[in-house]
């Protein structure tokens, strides 16, 4: 069993959230037999972690330094193992222009965008609209959880959505909105999980929809979708994971749009980890527990970096 400092909390806007997924993953670590020494990243200085011979850490965290590579980079001066992808990953997942860039660069089909910072972010939506016709979406260039973020179906609605995007990032994201069936693929070492379909009750999944279960969005695992569609998200999903150079295990965010084409949104480096959450209830379509999965991930994040070091050994030796 494994000495493993789990992070969770911290400042973010997302910490919540965070908090509700390292309550569960400490459970699940306990359940195991691991020994577990929790650290809510908000409050306790993760300089505490040098001294405490630690095997490894399990971050729990979303959003704000958890998700773009501060913590990972604190956590390899430790020389601390830990899940999920690198500093470099999460950087590239967490800032949606630079995603969107490696995702042309890799053939991964994604929504047409622009960015704009607030001075001419109005004229930007406005022109896309007579070239790409609405809806847009505003999103916040380095948020998750759809904060900040609104689908916009006409003129009227611009400058408010402009106005909320701005309260939480400096730049914006401008994209095509896509219409029609959202959905979601794990990925977990090198195979795609199956897909899962949201079903929101409101016509736009927010934060509320995301996590208030008064909210009755509805999570469908292994949806009824035509044709070769199933394989084809698992596909584009493991593609988006490797175009960002995620390691052991990420969420992938697509679209599915009328016409049967698919649109990759997002990659979460580290999505939630609730009992309930996304890539939870798509392990357990395959017969995976939750405690089961939480295991997998710490194997899976460790064996990639042992495979990585081993590569470094043998070049300095040769």
């Amino acid at each position: 069993m494994l000495n493993i400092a789990l992070l969770y909390g911290g400042t973010s806007t997302e910490r919540e959230v965070s908090i509700k997924s390292g309550e569960a993953v400490w459970a699940a670590l306990e359940r195991i037999g691991h020994r577990v020494t929790p650290f809510d990243v908000g409050v306790d200085p993760l300089a505490a972690l040098e001294s405490g011979a630690f095997d490894f850490a399990f971050i729990a965290l979303h959003g704000g330094e958890g998700e773009n590579g501060t913590v990972q980079r604190q956590l390899e001066a430790f020389n601390i193992p830990y899940s999920g992808s690198g500093p470099i990953s999460s950087r590239l997942a967490m800032d949606k222009e630079l995603s969107k860039a490696e995702f042309l660069t890799h053939r991964v089909p994604t929504p047409p965008y622009e960015v704009a910072e607030e001075f001419d972010a109005n004229y930007r939506m406005r022109r896309m609209a007579r070239r790409l016709a609405w809806p847009l979406v505003a999103k916040p260039i380095d948020q998750g959880s759809s904060i900040g973020v609104s689908i916009v179906h006409d003129a009227e609605g611009v400058d408010a959505a402009l106005c909320e995007a701005f309260k939480h990032s400096r730049r914006v994201l401008l994209e095509k909105g896509i219409v029609g069936r959202e959905l979601t693929v794990g990925v977990v070492g090198t195979r795609a999980l199956p897909v899962c379909e949201v079903r929101p009750a409101t016509k736009f999944y927010d934060f509320k929809a995301k996590y208030d279960k008064s909210a009755g969005t509805q999570y469908i695992v292994n949806p009824d979708l035509p044709g070769p569609t199933a394989k084809m998200a698992q596909h584009f999903a493991r593609r988006a994971h490797h175009a960002l150079r995620c390691h052991g295990y990420s969420r992938v965010d697509l679209m599915l749009d009328a016409q049967g084409d698919l649109w990759v949104l997002e990659v979460n480096t580290l999505p939630g980890m609730t009992e309930t959450s996304l890539l939870p209830k798509a392990a357990a379509a395959e017969g995976v527990g939750f405690d089961e999965l939480v295991q997998e991930l710490i194997d899976v994040s460790m064996e990639q970096r042992r495979t990585a070091s081993n590569r470094i050994t043998r070049v300095i030796a040769a």
